[in-house]
């Protein structure tokens, strides 16, 4: 894989491919598994948070285990951008709409 020219988005960082490639490895791992693996035993919340936004881009998928760690697994998007054949730039993570709580109200701008 070294030789292959990856077309990475403005959106993703250098933590992006490390975690990709981990998750190319083996089946599925938790957030601390990935962190552990990097090198960045204390930035599991960081790996967690990167892995939510490529879950969000298509890249890996997530399997929620309530009370223990979620699994992350790579998916054939994520894949096929490791292999040089997809365009992160044109994947960009959707954006999370607002919870109601943090929505302001219709008169704040002017309509209500």
């Amino acid at each position: 894989m070294s030789d292959v020219i990856r077309r990475s988005g403005c959106w993703m960082q250098f933590t992006d491919d490390r975690i990709l490639e981990f998750l190319a490895d083996v089946s599925k791992a938790s957030a601390w598994e990935i962190a552990l693996e990097a090198g960045m035993r204390n930035k599991r919340r960081w790996i967690e948070r990167r892995c939510w936004m490529l879950v969000e881009a298509g890249f890996v998928d997530v399997y929620e285990r309530r009370e223990l760690d979620n699994h992350y697994e790579i998916t054939t998007w994520g894949e096929l951008y490791l292999e040089g054949e997809v365009n992160a730039e044109l994947r960009r993570p959707a954006p999370r709409t607002r919870p109601p709580d943090k929505v302001r109200p219709g008169w704040w701008a002017g309509f209500g």
